[in-house]
């Protein structure tokens, strides 16, 4: 959309950098569904020598979706969604199988050109919730409030296929056009009504999946019933919050900021069991030894070392520091305090572990919380709102002008170094967090340094901007105003 006068340039540039983070959790996103579904935790199709998951493809295709089926009702899943499971999905688990592998490679590809991100967020938020329902419990929230982010931001017309698509229909006045940019804005809760519904619908549910927490039969359940719980108020609280302030934009940041703190000290207080597949948390010494003992045995030898003679020696003091600096970013996001500092102590230590070989679970958070500082999360619903109420707002993905060349450099060297080796080791392990380690770390650093690089680039380009639609959210237009 071209400049025009009733935009001042310092608008402009605000609203780029506004754009520039809702493409980058966009394209985040979409790429970890790829990730997700050739060599991840829930590996399906494969990748780089694999060949395809057997439970998914091929001559036993289905099974796996059995065999995820049985275990969710064996360990205490509702009933009602058990009896959905056994009567509709099982009898054709072959057809749903495939169905299922289709259905996340379009979410990736979708997702990344921002083509009908509306219409794909919202299939992806009910694809969410089964696997959810299933017993997983540790990535599926992640996948459930990025996809409410792209749902609440039309996240496809910045930087996007729909964007192009708008601009170029809206001068058109056929039938097609109109059912076209219907399905980009999908206005479903346009109206107050719609949003009420939608509203206390979910302020139910958060009431009925926290208070059947401690009804469920298994651990797994225990953990899905409180994500559940946790999902469904952060929607409700969303839509109150959009609905009362005029900064949609900012209610949306606030929430993935709270949602992120929450997160933090998830990993902390429920999950402290460590892994490279999770956080260090407060784990005890011994189960925290074995973990960093599997990097040394498993990463590139630079890493390898620095863990067994920096980490490991003094492991205990180390713990503490995990064990504080998750406390600490958690908490402080919670209640949106020094947010900002915050939000920059997490990445350093999230980014810290990635490198190191925390390849799963880091990189979502991490993903998540450069979308938090780049749209100033701290400004709303938060205690940095009063404290900051006259300073101006700091928009922006945090990547330098000058950094941009030096990050190209870094993406294109370990797309390179990755590649030669998944050559020279014959491929990457699906759900090889451990076994390959030294290449799903070089291929995180390539894919998070290309996003910076290229989202850092096209922030900077104010002449060409998809500002004006920042903060038209959930149908409706609306500007920007604080607490």
């Amino acid at each position: 959309m071209a400049t025009t006068s009733h935009h001042p340039p310092t608008a402009i540039a605000e609203n780029t950098r506004k754009a520039a983070a809702i493409a980058f959790a966009r394209i985040f996103i979409g790429v970890f569904w790829l990730i997700e579904v050739t060599v991840g935790h829930n590996w399906k199709i494969g990748g780089f020598g694999s060949g395809v998951n057997p439970g998914w493809l091929g001559e036993n295709a289905g099974q796996a979706v059995e065999e995820n089926i049985a275990v969710a009702v064996e360990d205490g899943t509702w009933s009602w969604i058990g009896a959905l499971y056994e009567n509709l999905i099982a009898p054709s688990s072959v057809a749903f199988s495939y169905f299922v592998v289709g259905l996340q490679v379009a979410f990736g590809l979708f997702f990344i050109v921002g083509f009908m991100v509306r219409p794909m967020a919202l299939i992806a938020i009910t694809f969410d919730l089964s696997v959810f329902f299933l017993g997983n419990s540790r990535i599926p929230p992640f996948f459930i409030v990025a996809h409410l982010f792209l749902l609440y931001t039309c996240a496809g017309r910045f930087y996007g296929v729909d964007g192009w698509l708008e601009r170029r229909l809206s001068s058109v006045h056929n039938g097609f056009a109109r059912a076209v940019t219907w399905l980009i804005d999908l206005p479903l809760l346009k109206s107050g009504k719609a949003q009420t519904a939608v509203m206390t619908g979910a302020a139910l549910a958060a009431i009925y999946f926290f208070l059947q927490i401690p009804m469920r039969a298994t651990p797994r359940m225990n953990l899905v019933a409180m994500g559940l719980a946790m999902v469904a108020a952060l929607v409700a609280a969303g839509i109150y919050f959009g609905r009362r302030y005029h900064d949609r934009l900012g209610v949306a940041a606030a929430m993935l900021r709270i949602f992120v703190g929450v997160m933090f000290l998830h990993e902390i207080w429920v999950r402290n069991e460590p892994g490279v597949n999770a956080l260090p948390g407060w784990a005890g010494e011994q189960a925290q030894a074995e973990v960093f003992q599997s990097i040394v045995d498993n990463h590139w030898a630079p890493f390898a070392w620095i863990v067994d003679n920096a980490i490991l020696p003094a492991l205990g003091f180390w713990i503490i520091v995990f064990g504080v600096v998750q406390f600490a970013v958690g908490v402080l996001l919670v209640v949106g305090y020094q947010t900002r500092i915050a939000a920059s102590i997490g990445l350093i230590y999230l980014g810290g572990l990635g490198v190191l070989g925390f390849t799963r679970y880091a990189p979502f958070i991490f993903g998540l919380l450069v979308v938090v500082l780049a749209l100033d999360a701290g400004r709303m619903l938060s205690l940095d709102a009063r404290r900051l109420a006259d300073r101006p707002l700091r928009y922006g993905l945090p990547v330098p002008a000058r950094a941009i060349p030096v990050l190209a450099i870094i993406a294109g060297l370990n797309a390179i170094a990755a590649a030669i080796a998944v050559v020279a080791t014959g491929g990457v392990a699906p759900d090889g967090y451990t076994e390959s380690m030294g290449q799903m770390t070089t291929g995180m650093v390539a894919v998070f340094s290309a996003l910076f690089a290229v989202l850092g680039w096209l922030q900077l380009r104010t002449e060409r901007h998809h500002a004006t639609e920042v903060t038209r959210t959930g149908g409706t237009p609306s500007t920007s105003a604080p607490v």
